[in-house]
C-alpha cells in the first residue's frame, strides 16, 4: 500500500535519485537541503512523497500556492517536479499524488491548478487528461535563463 505524506529530510537522497529519472541530471545536494529547509518554513509550499510499504520513496510532487489579485483573489496552485519511479508507474501512485494535492487545494480554496509538462512526455499527457486536466485550456511558455 502506498501512502502520501510530506517529504522529510531523510528522504532527500531518494528524492534526488527520483529527479535523475525526471531530468537526467544530478541534484546539488547542498542546495537541495538548503531549499528543502526554506520550503518547510513557507506555508505556500508543499513537497509531498509517495512511499511504499517499506517506506521507500517512489514518487513526489511540489506544489506552490500563489496569491492572486484578480476577481475574487483566490489562490491558485502551481505544480512542478511530478515524478513516479519508472518501475512503479501504472500502479495508481501518480493518481494518489494528484488527488492529494487536489484535496489540499480545495481546503485552501484554490481556484485552479496549473502546471507544464514537456511536450515529448505524451504518456504523461494522457495520464493528466485521464484525471480531467485539459491540455487545450492554456498555451504554456517556458524560457530558460
Amino acid at each position: 500500500m502506498v501512502t502520501i505524506e510530506k517529504i522529510n529530510s531523510d528522504d532527500l537522497i531518494e528524492l534526488s535519485n527520483l529527479f535523475i529519472e525526471l531530468s537526467g541530471n544530478k541534484t546539488n545536494m547542498e542546495k537541495m537541503k538548503e531549499n528543502y529547509d526554506w520550503i518547510n518554513t513557507n506555508p505556500d509550499y508543499i513537497l509531498i512523497g509517495a512511499k511504499d510499504d517499506k517506506k521507500n520513496l517512489v514518487g513526489s510532487l511540489l506544489g506552490i500556492a500563489c496569491h492572486d489579485v484578480v476577481g475574487e483573489c483566490r489562490p491558485f496552485m502551481v505544480i512542478e517536479n511530478v515524478i513516479v519511479k519508472s518501475n512503479c508507474r501504472g500502479l495508481g501512485i501518480g493518481k494518489k499524488l494528484m488527488n492529494f494535492i487536489e484535496d489540499y487545494c480545495r481546503k485552501r480554496k484554490c481556484y485552479y491548478i496549473i502546471f507544464v509538462s514537456s511536450k515529448n512526455r505524451k504518456e504523461s499527457h494522457k495520464f493528466y487528461e485521464s484525471l480531467g486536466y485539459d491540455i487545450n485550456a492554456v498555451q504554456g511558455f517556458k524560457k530558460y535563463l
